[in-house]
């Protein structure tokens, strides 16, 4: 499963607003990133799970309980 609170403190780490991570991510919005990081959408794609990934500097596992 996703280790949301793990994306919640690299993001934080970074200095990054939710907004910032999700443009590197390329999500769609804001609203998008917070959903994932408070456990509300869980059921990302591969490709999107990446794409949080290379925007926090970690590998896709690392996001992953």
């Amino acid at each position: 499963p996703l280790d949301c609170e793990r994306i919640k403190a690299l993001r934080e780490k970074l200095g990054l607003t939710q907004e910032e991570a999700a443009r590197l991510a390329g999500l769609r919005s804001r609203q998008n990133w917070n959903n994932i990081e408070s456990g509300r959408r869980t059921n990302l794609t591969i490709e999107t799970l990446e794409a949080i990934a290379k925007a926090l500097g970690v590998k896709a596992s690392d996001l992953l309980k």
